[in-house]
């Protein structure tokens, strides 16, 4: 499978060390208009007025760091059902290229939920419970029996939203030990949609039926 060998050698020479290539001594001031950690335009406090909610300066501050610290918690959930998901399909996968490739996104969503939860914890001191629409996504791929059904929809459904997720914040914020921290995640993130997308052609193309292939 050259196109999966080919995706296993990027991913090795991808791979990065937290403790090394971040700075986790910059100093991060969630409340700091002058590296926000998303601008106060992200939300729509204009919105918000004309519904009759008048937020001052200091609670607009105070609303986009929870907003912020709120998406940063359902990256850091989605990377562990990612975890989790990685280790049971490349136990699953059935072809050896592909395995090769799984060990390091096994590795991958390891460090992912280790920047999340680090930053965090120390750096904004702040972290929500998993929502309830992205537990029961995970909930129902973690229990399904069939390795391409958690492929599909983790690798591609999952991953794809927090690809663009993971850009959206990386666009908007000034804080630049985040900025740090995303960009190297999206570079991982590319990889699995890529692995995603390689193995489901293979697996849908040659082993599935037309009944199953519509089910998908």
């Amino acid at each position: 499978f050259p196109e999966m060998a080919e995706l296993y050698r990027r991913a090795k020479q991808g791979q990065w060390d937290s403790d090394v290539d971040i700075d986790w001594s910059t100093d991060v001031d969630p409340v700091n208009p002058e590296v926000p950690l998303l601008p106060r335009s992200f939300l729509d406090f204009d919105g918000l007025r004309r519904a009759g909610i008048r937020l001052n300066e200091k609670e607009q501050t105070e609303v986009t760091f929870s907003v912020a610290a709120w998406m940063l918690s359902q990256f850091l959930h989605g990377e562990q059902g990612a975890l989790f998901a990685a280790a049971q399909v490349t136990e699953a996968v059935q072809f050896f290229d592909g395995k090769l490739y799984g060990a390091t996104q096994v590795m991958d969503e390891g460090r992912h939920v280790e920047v999340y939860n680090r930053y965090l914890d120390e750096k904004l001191n702040r972290l929500y419970s998993i929502n309830d629409n992205l537990f029961v996504i995970i909930d129902s791929l973690m229990t399904d029996s069939r390795w391409d059904m958690k492929f599909l929809g983790m690798q591609i459904m999952v991953e794809g939203l927090a690809l663009g997720a993971f850009g959206v914040m990386y666009q908007q914020t000034k804080e630049p030990l985040l900025k740090s921290i995303l960009r190297r995640v999206i570079q991982d993130e590319a990889r699995h949609v890529h692995y995603g997308v390689l193995a489901l052609r293979e697996h849908f193309l040659n082993n599935l039926s037309e009944r199953e292939r519509r089910e998908r």
